[in-house]
């Protein structure tokens, strides 16, 4: 998290937050099978088997299944990007490629179509971790929080031996967005069940808006910069 400038960090909260939110309406909808916990479908998928549940082994199954072609669409989409646009675009495209299958599952909500709209939200899941990637890894991971603790208990141990708390309270961040965005989640799904899409497509909309917006100002302030220090 460090080696990420104060925006990107805030961003990278900002969709953890919508991450969770997704989830939390995912897991209910399905009854207890996770949009982006992946270790929790798999022990899930186990647990099923062997209790010969065949029924929460393939919905475990298929979230899993659709959870990788998100992750896998996300990449394709990233690396067209890397090829057409300018390397400053290329987050700007994922982004985009996010919310319109966040879009599709809310429309397909409005179309009273709540299965095929929780395959949307999956695809949109999987495709969010293309976000923050550098050189084919994922640098900042936004649906799985358990690498983000194990980093935030190593941080934490490491600042009274020297270093700084800054590294470990980066990783609280992650984790309590996620972690409203659960709860916030869930409270909607309360009221509105499957039409909870509705406001966290908008949301991740204006998120995603609010950065391009962000950006933008960044370009045109920073050439603004250069011309003035180099006017040659």
């Amino acid at each position: 998290m460090q080696s990420h400038t104060a925006g990107e960090q805030n961003l990278a909260v900002s969709f953890a937050f919508i991450a969770g939110f997704v989830d939390s309406i995912g897991f209910l909808f399905l009854g207890g099978v996770f949009l982006s916990f992946m270790s929790g479908n798999t022990t899930r998928i186990a647990t099923a088997v062997v209790d010969g549940n065949g029924e929460l082994a393939l919905l475990a199954g298929s979230a899993v299944l659709f959870f990788l072609l998100g992750v896998m669409e996300g990449a394709v989409v990233r690396r067209v990007a890397k090829r057409r646009l300018r390397p400053d675009r290329v987050r700007e495209a994922v982004m985009v490629n996010m919310c319109i299958l966040f879009t599709v599952a809310a429309l397909l909500v409005l179309l009273d179509a709540p299965r095929i709209a929780i395959i949307a939200a999956s695809l949109g899941i999987g495709a969010m971790n293309s976000i923050f990637e550098r050189e084919g890894e994922v640098a900042i991971p936004l649906t799985y929080m358990t690498g983000t603790l194990v980093k935030m208990g190593q941080r934490f141990v490491d600042s009274f031996f020297g270093g700084s708390h800054a590294a470990w309270l980066g990783h609280l961040r992650m984790w309590a967005g996620l972690t409203f965005g659960a709860f916030a989640g869930a409270l909607v799904y309360r009221f509105l069940g499957m039409h909870s899409l509705i406001p966290v497509t908008l949301l991740t909309w204006a998120v995603t808006g609010i950065a391009l917006l962000a950006r933008i100002y960044g370009r045109r302030h920073g050439s603004a910069v250069k011309v003035r220090v180099d006017p040659n």
